[in-house]
């Protein structure tokens, strides 16, 4: 009996629907950080803006580094979005023509590709907090 179960243990295969379902909650959870890559985004505009309102606050500073410190902040901001918006245009979750194994690759491939998005988005996110952090008084 315990052999029997065991093959048969063997023999399932992985439902691609599990797996789709397993992206798409992770790609939601993602999105969540896209507000804050927007909100972060517009902070930097603002800041880069108003450059003479932070050097009368914070005399010290060298505008011409800060200028871009947050260009290369906000870029690096819109490559991470870039990277998110990419990934939802390819993005097919429509499986027609696959068998449950390539469904079920893809899926697994296409998983891989959001967690790396997630790990750039929290990369850029954490650069952009230390960089407002020095500012904080």
């Amino acid at each position: 009996m315990l052999l029997a179960i065991t093959a048969m243990a063997c023999t399932q295969t992985v439902d691609y629907k599990k797996e789709r379902d397993e992206v798409m909650k992770f790609h939601d959870l993602v999105m969540g950080d896209h507000s804050m890559i927007v909100n972060y985004q517009m902070k930097l505009d603002t800041l880069q803006q108003h450059m003479a309102a932070l050097k009368t606050k914070f005399p010290e500073i060298d505008t011409l580094k800060e200028k871009e410190n947050i260009k290369g902040l906000l870029k690096d901001l819109s490559t991470a979005e870039d990277s998110m918006n990419d990934w939802m245009h390819k993005f097919e979750p429509d499986i027609t023509g696959k068998s449950n194994e390539e469904a079920v690759r893809y899926f697994q491939k296409e998983k891989a590709k959001i967690v790396a998005v997630d790990s750039l988005y929290k990369k850029e996110i954490k650069s952009s907090e230390a960089y407002f952090n020095k500012f904080k008084k």
